[in-house]
C-alpha cells in the first residue's frame, strides 16, 4: 500500500486527482483518475493498493492534476516530468507541487568530511559548500528542486582528509533523467573521487575554470560538462593571442604576460563578456590556479563596479 499526500489550496468545488501508468490510477486516462481526500491544512491524501500492479510494472509513474470535484473536467496538470516510485512497501509519500526530491550519495566508509556544491539554492549556488550527513558507510544529502525554476542542475562533490579532492563537474537534467529513482527520490551517486587528478571549478553560472587540458581524457571531461569554449591564459613572452577550432571545441589563447594594468583588465573583461553572450558558458584555464584566480578575482571586482 502506498499513501500519497500533497498540500495544495484549491477553490471551493475543486479537487486534487492522481493519474498514473497502472490500473489503480487510471492508466493515464484522466477520466479514470483517482480523486484524493481533502484533509485539514489543504492536504490531499490517497492510498493506493499496488499489489496487483507490482507484478506488472517495475516503476510506478504518476502525476497530480486538479479539476472539478464531481468529475475531472477543466483540469490543470502539474508541470514537469512524471513522478516515479520504485517500491511496493507500505510507504507514505509526501510530495510538493512542481518539486522533485533528489538524494545525493557517496560511498564513504572512512567517514571523511564530505561536502557538495552546485547551481541550485539548496546546493549553495556555487557560493558555499554544503556539508553532507553520514549514515553508516554512506554520506548523503536530500534536497528539493522546483522544476519550473531549475530544469537542470550542476554539482560537484568535495572530500577532505589530509588533502582536498573535488569531483568532476556533473550535470543533472530533471526533465529527462528517469533512471535513478529509489522510492520517490532521484538518487545521484558520487563517482570518481579516487581517480581525480584535474578538477573543474565553477566561478558563477557562466564561467568555469581549471587547469589547461593536457590529454584526451581532460577534453572528454570538459565535453561531459558541456564546456566547449576554452580560454587559455598564457603567460609566456612572445606568444600572440589567437583562436582555433579543435574537434568540438572553440579554443582561445590569450597572452596575459605582464599585462596587469587597469586598461588591459577592462579589455579582458569586455572580451570575456562577449564570449559569454555568444557561448553562454566558458572554461578559463591556466597551469597555475593561483595565478588564474588572481585574474578571476579582478574580473569579479570589475563586475561589482559596473
Amino acid at each position: 500500500m502506498l499513501t500519497f499526500q500533497i498540500q495544495y489550496p484549491l477553490a471551493f468545488g475543486e479537487a486534487m486527482y492522481m493519474c498514473g501508468n497502472f490500473e489503480q490510477l487510471g492508466n493515464w486516462n484522466p477520466v479514470q483518475a483517482k480523486r484524493m481526500q481533502w484533509c485539514e491544512g489543504d492536504t490531499w491524501v490517497l492510498t493506493v493498493d499496488t499489489g496487483v500492479a507490482a507484478a506488472e510494472e517495475q516503476d510506478f509513474e504518476y502525476k497530480y492534476f486538479f479539476g472539478e470535484y464531481d468529475r475531472p473536467t477543466n483540469i490543470e496538470w502539474e508541470m514537469g516530468p512524471n513522478r516515479i516510485v520504485r517500491t511496493t512497501e507500505n510507504t507514505v509519500i509526501t510530495d510538493i507541487w512542481n518539486h522533485r526530491k533528489i538524494l545525493f550519495q557517496c560511498y564513504n566508509p572512512k567517514k571523511y568530511a564530505m561536502f557538495i556544491s552546485g547551481s541550485s539554492y539548496d546546493l549553495g549556488m556555487f557560493k558555499r559548500r554544503i556539508s553532507m550527513k553520514q549514515k553508516e558507510d554512506i554520506s548523503y544529502l536530500r534536497i528539493l528542486v522546483n522544476v519550473l525554476e531549475e530544469k537542470e542542475i550542476r554539482y560537484q562533490f568535495h572530500l577532505i582528509n589530509k588533502r582536498h579532492y573535488t569531483s568532476p563537474l556533473q550535470q543533472l537534467n530533471l526533465l529527462t533523467n528517469t533512471n535513478g529513482y529509489y522510492k520517490n527520490y532521484l538518487v545521484v551517486f558520487c563517482e570518481g573521487l579516487e581517480q581525480i587528478k584535474r578538477s573543474i571549478y565553477q566561478l558563477d553560472n557562466h564561467i568555469c575554470y581549471g587547469y589547461v587540458p593536457a590529454n584526451q581524457n581532460d577534453f572528454n571531461s570538459l565535453k561531459m560538462a558541456n564546456l566547449n569554449t576554452i580560454i587559455e591564459f598564457q603567460n609566456s613572452q612572445g606568444l600572440s593571442s589567437n583562436s582555433i577550432k579543435k574537434d568540438d571545441f572553440t579554443y582561445f589563447t590569450v597572452n596575459i604576460c605582464g599585462n596587469q594594468d587597469s586598461n588591459y583588465l577592462q579589455r579582458l573583461y569586455s572580451f570575456i563578456q562577449l564570449l559569454i553572450q555568444k557561448y553562454n558558458i566558458i572554461y578559463v584555464c591556466n597551469n597555475s590556479l593561483s595565478h588564474l584566480r588572481k585574474y578571476l578575482q579582478a574580473y569579479q571586482k570589475i563586475i561589482i563596479s559596473q
